[in-house]
C-alpha cells in the first residue's frame, strides 16, 4: 500500500509539477500567442482555397452543404457558427465566380503564411523536446510547404467524412445489405467518436512530422491523446461560459463573432502548446524507467 502511495505521488509530482515548472520555464503562454498569430495570418488564405476547389466539384446546394458542415467544426458554437453560415450563404456565388482566382491568391499567401506558421510550431516543438541536432533552412522548408499539403489533405477528408456518414445512414434505410449501418440511438457517439478521432490524428500528425527530435509513436500519441481531450474540454467550458456567463454582445457587439474567434484559437494553441510538454514528461520518465531510475 505505501509503495502504491508513493507511486501516485511520484506520478503525480512528475506530471503536475513538472507541467508547472514547464509552463513557466518555455513561456507557454507566451508561445501560444505566437501561435495563435500565425494561424490568424493562414486564414484568409486557407479559407479561399477550401472555396476554390468546393467551388470547382460541387454544385451551388452542395457546397452550401459542405460550407455549413466545415463551419459547424471550425466554429464550434452555434450561435456564432449560424452567423458565419448566413454571411457566407449569400457569397456562396461570388466564390463560384472567382473561384480561379481565388485558389490562385490563396495558394500564393498559404505558402507565405504557412511557412511561417509551421516555423513557429518546429520552433516550440523543438524548444519542448530539446532535438539532438537541427536540421538545414531548406530542409526545413521542404518540410513546411510537405506539411501544408497534408494539413489542405487532412481538413478536406475531415469535412467529407460527416457527409459520407450521412449518405451511408440514408442509403442504410433503403438497402438491406447495409442494414447493419443503421445506428439512429448511437448517432450523436459516433459522430463524436469520429469528430474526436479526426482531432486526435491532426494533432498526432504536427507532433510526429513536425519536431526534428526523434519520438518513436508513444510520445506523439500521448501529446495528441491529452491535446484532443483538453481541445474538446476547452471546447465546452468555453462553450457554456459565452453562451450562459459571458455578455459578450453588450460589450462588443457587432465584433462578438471576431472576439470568441481570436479567444478560441489562442485556446487551441495553448492546448497544442500543453499537449507537447505533457508528452515530452512521459518522455523523460520512459527515459527514466529504462535508465533503472524510475
Amino acid at each position: 500500500m505505501i509503495k502504491f502511495w508513493n507511486y501516485v505521488k511520484g506520478f503525480v509530482s512528475h506530471y503536475l509539477g513538472g507541467l508547472y515548472h514547464r509552463i513557466d520555464e518555455h513561456h507557454a503562454l507566451l508561445l501560444s500567442g505566437g501561435l495563435a498569430f500565425s494561424l490568424f495570418v493562414c486564414i484568409v488564405p486557407f479559407v479561399l482555397i477550401i472555396f476554390s476547389i468546393l467551388g470547382n466539384v460541387l454544385a451551388n446546394e452542395a457546397l452550401t452543404t459542405q460550407v455549413n458542415s466545415m463551419i459547424e467544426r471550425v466554429v464550434p458554437y452555434q450561435v456564432y457558427s449560424d452567423f458565419v453560415q448566413k454571411f457566407i450563404a449569400g457569397r456562396i456565388e461570388e466564390f463560384r465566380h472567382y473561384k480561379k482566382i481565388a485558389g490562385l491568391i490563396g495558394v500564393i499567401g498559404l505558402m507565405i503564411a504557412a511557412s511561417g506558421l509551421f516555423s513557429s510550431m518546429r520552433t516550440i516543438l523543438n524548444r519542448v523536446f530539446v532535438p539532438e541536432r537541427g536540421k538545414f533552412i531548406i530542409i526545413g522548408k521542404l518540410r513546411d510547404f510537405g506539411m501544408v499539403l497534408l494539413v489542405m489533405f487532412f481538413f478536406l477528408i475531415s469535412t467529407a467524412i460527416l457527409p459520407i456518414l450521412d449518405i451511408l445512414k440514408h442509403s442504410a434505410q433503403k438497402t438491406e445489405i447495409l442494414k447493419f449501418l443503421q445506428f439512429s440511438q448511437w448517432e450523436n457517439i459516433v459522430v463524436i467518436a469520429v469528430s474526436y478521432s479526426f482531432i486526435f490524428l491532426g494533432f498526432f500528425t504536427l507532433y510526429s512530422l513536425i519536431p526534428y527530435a526523434r519520438l518513436g509513436w508513444k510520445v506523439p500519441a500521448l501529446s495528441a491523446l491529452w491535446a484532443a481531450f483538453l481541445w474538446e474540454a476547452a471546447r465546452q467550458i468555453f462553450g457554456y461560459y459565452i453562451l450562459n456567463i459571458a455578455s459578450l454582445k453588450q460589450i462588443y457587439g457587432t465584433y462578438m463573432f471576431i472576439v470568441v474567434i481570436a479567444t478560441w484559437i489562442y485556446y487551441s494553441s495553448v492546448v497544442f502548446v500543453l499537449g507537447a510538454e505533457i508528452g515530452q514528461l512521459y518522455r523523460e520518465r520512459l527515459n527514466l524507467r529504462s535508465s533503472g531510475n524510475g
